[in-house]
């Protein structure tokens, strides 16, 4: 079975993306008006949730490998199944969390470390639990 290739670097620009510091520099620039900022602001959003969707796919995929994995280990590995669910759990309470915020448009709030750092964590147990050797 092949390791699956993931990043967290891949997700970096989602931080500086939902930063106030750009704002904050378009509006104080020449010739600035609100519906500039609006219009800002509406677009990060698309683009902050198209990251969340490819954040989310690859959630689905390492998850889907770690249950491959562990489908195949010894029965002495059987606490990596209740990780795996609670990876799955506290995933999708910070992708709902963080849509929730999203939705009602609730400034300054909009951070995707917990997401990313679930999926950093699932693929460092997976790596470190490795493939299962052939008998």
């Amino acid at each position: 079975m092949p390791q699956v290739e993931f990043s967290c670097a891949r997700y970096e620009p989602m931080a500086r993306l939902m930063s106030d510091a750009d704002l904050l520099f378009l509006k104080a620039q020449p010739g600035f008006r609100p519906e500039i900022a609006k219009k800002f602001t509406k677009e990060r959003r698309r683009i902050f949730r198209l990251y969340l969707q490819e954040l989310a796919r690859d959630f689905h995929r390492l998850h889907a490998h770690a249950r491959e994995i562990v489908a195949g280990l010894p029965a002495e590995n059987s606490q990596l199944v209740g990780m795996l669910l609670r990876q799955k759990l506290r995933f999708w309470y910070e992708m709902t969390a963080l849509e929730m915020r999203l939705s009602l448009n609730m400034p300054g709030s909009l951070n995707a470390r917990a997401l990313i750092d679930v999926l950093t964590t699932m693929h460092a147990e997976i790596s470190r639990v490795g493939v299962p050797s052939a008998a």
